[in-house]
């Protein structure tokens, strides 16, 4: 009967320690579960921050693109509005100018780019008064 109480008693010591053991085990593994728990909160606290401060900065690089989008169509009308112009024009009022300024007929067609006759032209015009410039 001693022997059995004996092993009884053992086995009583074992079951104690091994809940003891897991009993510890359970604490370690509450204080690991809350620390990550607390470094996750931390992480999302900075993530937080970071995506307001990169929301801040998409609206202004956004508001940035707005205004070169605006500037770039401004520039691309007066562009067209520039080729849409007469070249002719510029060029007769140029010849125009020089012909008052004593070019000859022969120098309208190498500085304009005008024909003989369209130098002419122009030459006997500007000698008659027609067509001067403003």
């Amino acid at each position: 009967m001693m022997l059995m109480t004996l092993s009884t008693a053992l086995t009583l010591v074992l079951i104690a320690g091994f809940g003891l053991t897991l009993g510890a085990l359970q604490i370690v593994n509450m204080r690991k579960v809350n620390r990550l728990n607390q470094a996750l909160t931390e992480v999302s606290t900075r993530q937080e921050a970071l995506m307001r401060a990169n929301g801040g900065a998409v609206v202004k690089l956004g508001q940035s693109m707005h205004s070169l989008e605006q500037r770039v169509t401004l520039t691309a009308r007066r562009q067209q509005e520039l080729e849409n112009k007469d070249a002719g024009s510029l060029t007769y009022d140029q010849a125009s100018k020089l012909i008052q300024m004593g070019a000859a007929p022969e120098d309208l067609v190498k500085t304009c780019g005008l024909s003989q006759a369209e130098a002419k032209l122009v030459s006997l015009m500007a000698a008659r008064g027609v067509g001067k410039p403003a």
